[in-house]
């Protein structure tokens, strides 16, 4: 009965993360918004050297996700399903359970958990997000985390925020998910692959919105794990993001040589749009021990970015190599407006438009592109609208009764790196009515006034009582009131146009 309900768990979580529609972005697929997210696996950098046998190797886990839009682009779910191979048969490598527990708050296993912070030295700080949701004592942490290792060669995993509390993934460059301990009884060479295995055949991620998508992957990952003799070890700086230019210092990387001392350093890369890759601070060389900086200047980020690349060379004469991507990346302009605008036939309107540019980049102003008519696009208005130009601008127009109907304007801005956003607003024009609670043909301060008289002191209701229904809910009430207020003073939307059947 307990093996049914987990595969029925695992339907449903696969289910979750394989539904929904597409939204393109990301040329590995589609469905990922922004830069591609990437799933990462390497192996936590003591571990890889064992000075004696049985051991436990760890194998950290890392997402780096973007988020273009957060109520879309967040990860609000993953299922990992991976498989292992070990070179060696007498190691006996296996991912035992009570190593790999995923309990949380109240009565986390902190030593045995999958969600244990991993300080390094490449990255002292180095926390899991889960743990720290959970150490918040807050109920934030997400409810729905399944670990399945009760097969030798594969497990999957799948994190669900499904508690009403749950928060957000937070997203960022390299952000520990989990950490996997296998446990070795020799020298080996373990790899780590996606393979077919329910709920799912491949690593997917779901979106805030249940679309799925697929990460890029840094598998299959081999790590030989082994007693110390082996070329220098070398961690880098995580991948870097940039969507502006300027100068980026502080990037930490360290090597440890096991068998020598480190002699050389150096770094270099392959791209566009950065320039002067530099190694500063470096302390150790001569010693088994080395740290230092990368520094660099994003140029361009109008350009593709890059991958930066740190070598390091012993006295024994083994080169070690890491690297890590510089990705640089440039959004359009995005518009703060409505799509659709209501005004009414005799009276001037004022909108408000403007558009900023989510890298910070400058935006010289907003173009007014054309005004036309809906049913007919030769007609051209009695009185023309005007726009100054400016980020906000002020678009204004009077329209007569002649142009009641709907007409579309359109306006573009561009950025530096000339991406170009455009977007169409559509503007019905009316004739005066819902609202005019006086009834005198206008729309004005009165009708503000005298629907309050009959909303809160008893005063006489508009004749006929439905005229005063503004915002065209089927009832007159202080949104009605609002809607007036705002229409009147505030550049708002004008009333509805069919209060009354």
């Amino acid at each position: 009965m307990k093996r049914v309900f987990m595969m029925s768990v695992r339907l449903a979580v696969g289910a979750l993360l394989l539904a929904g529609p597409a939204w393109a972005a990301c040329p590995e697929d589609a469905n990922d918004n922004g830069v591609c997210d990437s799933l990462y696996l390497d192996v936590y950098f003591p571990d890889r050297y064992q000075t004696s046998f049985p051991a436990q190797v760890r194998f950290p886990m890392r997402v780096t996700n973007d988020i273009p839009n957060p109520a879309i682009d967040s990860i609000a779910g993953m299922v990992i399903p991976l498989c292992f191979t070990s070179s060696n048969a007498a190691a006996n490598a296996l991912i035992p359970a009570d190593k790999n527990n995923t309990n949380l708050y109240p009565f986390p296993d902190v030593e045995n958990s999958i969600f244990r912070h991993m300080p390094s030295m490449a990255d002292p700080q180095e926390r899991n997000f889960m743990m720290d949701y959970s150490e918040q004592m807050t109920g934030v942490e997400w409810d729905t985390r399944i670990l399945d290792v009760a097969y030798g060669d594969h497990f999957w995993m799948s994190l669900v925020p499904t508690g009403t509390a749950d928060q957000r993934f937070p997203g960022g460059s390299r952000v520990l998910v989990s950490t996997m301990t296998f446990s070795l009884e020799d020298t080996t060479t373990i790899c780590i692959d996606t393979c077919f295995w329910p709920p799912t055949g491949r690593p997917g991620f779901s979106r805030s919105d249940a679309v799925t998508y697929f990460p890029r992957i840094n598998m299959p990952y081999c790590q030989l794990v082994t007693r110390p003799g082996l070329p220098p070890a070398l961690s880098c700086p995580p991948d870097q993001q940039h969507g502006s230019d300027g100068h980026t210092s502080g990037l930490n990387f360290s090597g440890e040589d096991p068998d020598g001392i480190i002699i050389e350093a150096s770094s270099d890369f392959v791209g566009q749009g950065v320039e002067n890759v530099t190694l500063v601070n470096v302390a150790g060389l001569g010693s088994a021990s080395l740290t230092g900086e990368v520094e660099y200047d994003v140029t361009d980020h109008c350009q593709g970015g890059g991958t930066v690349t740190v070598t390091v060379r012993d006295d024994v004469g083994w080169t070690e190599k890491c690297e890590f991507d510089v990705v640089l990346s440039n959004t359009p302009p995005e518009f703060s407006l409505f799509d659709s605008w209501r005004a009414l036939a005799g009276y001037t309107m004022g909108l408000r438009v403007s558009a900023i540019d989510p890298d910070g980049d400058v935006l010289s102003g907003i173009e007014f592109d054309g005004f036309w008519f809906e049913d007919d696009s030769l007609q051209p208005p009695t009185n023309p609208p005007s726009f100054d130009g400016g980020n906000p601008g002020l678009f204004s127009w009077a329209p007569t009764e002649a142009e009641t109907g709907t007409w579309i304007c359109a306006f573009s801005a561009i950025d530096p790196c000339g991406a170009v956003s455009a977007h169409q607003l559509s503007i019905e024009v009316g004739m005066p009515y819902c609202g005019d609670c006086t009834g005198d043909g206008d729309i004005n301060l009165g009708d503000v006034v005298y629907l309050i008289a009959d909303l809160f002191k008893g005063g006489p209701s508009p004749d006929p009582v439905c005229r005063a229904d503004a915002n065209c809910s089927g009832f007159r009430d202080i949104g009605d009131v609002v809607v007036l207020i705002n229409y009147l003073f505030k550049y708002g939307l004008a009333p509805c146009f069919e209060c009354c059947p």
